[in-house]
């Protein structure tokens, strides 16, 4: 099956940050084992800068420059891509109107995978997975890693 034909996944930010030693974290790397063979991910530019953030405030500077290389390493290895919003404006506006607990960065994130058409947002926030009425108004599931194992 070629890429192009997998399944489209939007990654969001908790999944390649959660650490690997958690029961949350051991789902998250076996999902992303996945990520390129029976999935396609990408990761929408919110994502992309909470995880640069997150990479530029260690304070080890050899900390930093490994993480840096895990991550790049994991776009690279998965095969995952960036997604650039635009125009999710209105999509911002019901998502927020559907659910008021959906943070602004949350709702971004969303917003990106629902314009991109994406099958799947994959997250561990709890707010957001399975949350009904937001994956009926949008036509996308929001799922945990261990959902798709």
């Amino acid at each position: 099956m070629s890429e192009q034909q997998l399944p489209l996944h939007h990654i969001d930010t908790s999944v390649i940050l959660e650490p690997s030693t958690t029961d949350n974290g051991r789902c998250c790397r076996r999902y992303l084992q996945k990520v390129g063979y029976n999935y396609t991910g990408k990761l929408s530019l919110a994502v992309f800068g909470e995880i640069l953030v997150s990479i530029i405030s260690t304070e080890v500077y050899n900390d930093m420059h490994d993480f840096l290389d895990v991550f790049a390493h994991l776009l690279r290895i998965r095969n995952i891509s960036l997604y650039t919003p635009r125009n999710i404006g209105q999509t911002l506006n019901k998502i927020l109107e559907l659910d008021t607990r959906v943070g602004p960065t949350d709702r971004e994130i969303l917003a990106c995978a629902i314009e991109d058409n994406a099958v799947n947002l994959v997250t561990l926030d709890k707010d957001l997975i399975g949350n009904k009425r937001l994956e009926k108004e949008f036509g996308i599931r929001i799922v945990h890693p261990k959902d798709l194992l």
